[in-house]
């Protein structure tokens, strides 16, 4: 067994300095919460991550997760804290990624407690900053959250990181370390500028920027622009979304300059919504990355890819297709449906995504979800030879409180 329950002495000041900006003589402050647990079980076939000859090849893991949230707000200025604590248990799943938040961090701001390999304790103060309004006007400082993009299941314009679209937990997108100004031009327009700090420990880690411009245009139209300087990549996009006739449209995109060979891309999605009259929603959204695998033979160099080993970018292939479906089925339980589809020279594969949310009161709900990959699993020599067809079928349950 081994942990750590202290934070750097740099890490100490950086918290301590946001706790005495906020911590100023509050009108009302709120505590809240939320709890959640998950289990999941997957089975991992020949040529599947965790594959394992002469096993049993039935993959465990399970997480408690508690978030803490203080609040305190008053006319001109706002102040938040959220402490995440969460306990991994994992019995032959495969680690995720790098996280992409981690790029966007100064300091870690929390620990482990414990790691004896299959099981972690850890804590982290997600989310710690403040923000002062003026009257055309807001300014934050701290650990704080940035959501920009206007796609569905992709946004390129998202340059601090996004959320993957068949994620189970949106609620809180990590919070990065940043100052962040937006200024309102008036009621139907803002420009936003963030300047987040990379991390402390990993001077090859550049710190960041972005200018982000939004404006309405007519009642249902909406521009944005931004321009950024991510990690010390060049980033150049756009984003326009309207509607027409019932059905929501956008397309988005933007275009990489990456500092360390020069090589430039462009990141695309395009989409459209429909709601129809019976309750159902249906999303359908286009994919389009330059970087990414067009070929069987291009999956394994992507690997290398410096967006995809920071998490930046979420996918290997080049082409994606993303379809969804929602419905009510009754006053209590929502359905849901994802498909997750990729296009190589050499075939498709895809991942299919099946969700039922059940409220079981106004403050808790009970998830569950099928995942089923198909397409070409790992090759004999352990490489990828499709985008999903390498991962195992899972089922996942998860049951949320918020207090």
């Amino acid at each position: 067994m081994s942990g750590s329950n202290s934070i750097g002495m740099g890490n100490r000041r950086y918290l301590l300095l946001l706790l005495l900006t906020a911590l100023e003589p509050a009108a009302a402050v709120e505590l809240s919460g939320r709890f959640s647990i998950l289990g999941a079980v997957a089975y991992a076939d020949r040529g599947d991550l965790g594959y394992q000859v002469n096993a049993d090849n039935r993959l465990y893991a399970d997480q408690q997760a508690l978030r803490i949230m203080v609040d305190e707000s008053d006319a001109q200025s706002e102040w938040s804290a959220h402490l995440r604590t969460t306990r991994l248990h994992s019995d032959g799943f495969t680690a995720t990624g790098t996280h992409s938040s981690a790029l966007f961090r100064y300091g870690d701001l929390g620990g482990e407690l414990l790691n004896d390999n299959s099981t972690t304790v850890r804590y982290e103060m997600d989310r710690l900053y403040y923000r002062y309004h003026l009257s055309d006007a807001a300014l934050s400082v701290g650990r704080q959250a940035v959501e920009w993009g206007s796609g569905r299941f992709w946004q390129p314009l998202n340059v601090f990181g996004a959320f993957s679209p068949t994620d189970l937990d949106t609620d809180y997108k990590p919070g990065i370390d940043a100052l962040s100004v937006e200024y309102f031009s008036s009621q139907f327009s803002s420009l936003h500028g963030v300047y987040a700090l990379g991390p402390e420990d990993q001077s090859v880690i550049k710190d960041s920027g972005a200018l982000h411009y939004r404006r309405q245009m007519g009642q249902l139209s909406q521009l944005t622009l931004l321009a950024a300087k991510i990690t010390g990549n060049r980033v150049y996009g756009a984003a326009f979304e309207s509607s027409l006739d019932g059905v929501g449209w956008r397309i988005e995109g933007v275009n990489y300059e990456l500092e360390s060979t020069g090589d430039r891309s462009h990141f695309v999605i395009a989409g459209i919504d429909y709601h129809f009259d019976g309750g159902t929603m249906v999303i359908a959204e286009y994919y389009n990355n330059s970087r990414g695998a067009t070929s069987e033979q291009d999956l394994s160099g992507s690997y290398s890819d410096p967006l995809i080993a920071s998490g930046l970018q979420q996918h290997l292939s080049r082409q994606l297709v993303g379809i969804g479906l929602s419905r009510d089925l009754t006053p209590l339980l929502n359905g849901g449906y994802t498909l997750i589809a990729s296009q190589l020279d050499d075939g498709w594969s895809q991942l299919h995504q099946f969700n039922l949310v059940y409220s079981v009161s106004n403050e808790s709900d009970l998830l569950a979800s099928l995942m089923l990959p198909t397409g070409k699993g790992l090759a004999t020599t352990g490489q990828p030879r499709s985008e999903f067809g390498h991962l195992p079928a899972s089922l996942t349950l998860r049951l949320r409180v918020y207090f």
